[in-house]
């Protein structure tokens, strides 16, 4: 791997040496755990520290972030003694030593790529009305039982996880919208549960103080999910464009 340049970051104490990482590299980045090969980052060799250009431009230190708006967010490890906690979002461990933005008075942690999740989308599973991640209880409208802490919900009522909201369902069933036309066109009668949305503070009701069961990794899904040319659309237009450089490396990560 070839360098040239270096630069500090806050998330290593040394100074990081620019990198061209070779195609069969193995290498991930630290903050968005998706491949470098093939791709421009910074290295630290004494910490094994790796992280994609656009990554160190884009993820500030601390953050505003919709999902708790009570406090700010620091990136920052997790701690050895949160062993077995889950992103706020979408239920995805955290593993000790991964970098998170963290509220650490409301025990609120959540990876990195999940802030970057729209608040609003529209998805092909319920094109007729705009999704809000909230959090919320109940079943996942494509019948995946799969519903995380933070779902996309609609005033219909319906809600669908994040690892189905980009139009195709994880437990591979055939799903219907509220509005009583399945997604293969045929039509029949929806029966649609009562949304229970909690608007309490996390500082109330935060799921990352307890040990949660780890469900199916979701942040793959979460990559993915942003890189659907609609989404794309909403990420980019809520972060002024800024975020389209980390786009581009999930993009060639995941081609």
């Amino acid at each position: 791997m070839a360098s040239a340049g270096h630069r500090r970051h806050f998330a290593d104490p040394h100074v990081l040496l620019k990198t061209q990482y070779n195609s069969s590299s193995r290498h991930v980045c630290d903050i968005c755990r998706s491949k470098l090969a093939g791709l421009t980052g910074y290295r630290c060799s004494a910490c094994d520290f790796d992280i994609h250009e656009a990554c160190a431009n884009y993820f500030k230190e601390t953050i505003s972030f919709f999902a708790h708006p009570w406090h700010t967010l620091t990136l920052s490890r997790m701690p050895s003694s949160c062993d077995g906690w889950s992103c706020d979002l979408c239920w995805e461990g955290c593993p000790p030593g991964d970098l998170v933005y963290r509220c650490t008075d409301c025990l609120f942690d959540v990876h990195p790529l999940c802030t970057m999740l729209p608040q609003t989308i529209r998805s092909p599973l319920h094109p007729r009305h705009d999704l809000r991640l909230v959090p919320s209880i109940g079943t996942c409208m494509c019948g995946c039982e799969e519903l995380s802490v933070w779902n996309y919900v609609c005033s219909c009522p319906l809600k669908v996880n994040i690892a189905c909201v980009s139009g195709a369902p994880s437990s591979g069933r055939q799903s219907t919208d509220y509005c009583g036309r399945s997604n293969t066109g045929s039509a029949h009668h929806a029966s649609a549960a009562t949304a229970q949305v909690s608007s309490a503070s996390a500082c109330e009701s935060s799921s990352s103080g307890q040990s949660l069961p780890v469900r199916r990794s979701r942040r793959s899904s979460v990559a993915k999910f942003l890189l659907k040319t609609s989404f794309n659309v909403a990420v980019n237009a809520a972060t002024g464009g800024l975020a389209s450089p980390v786009l581009d490396v999930l993009s060639a990560a995941f081609s």
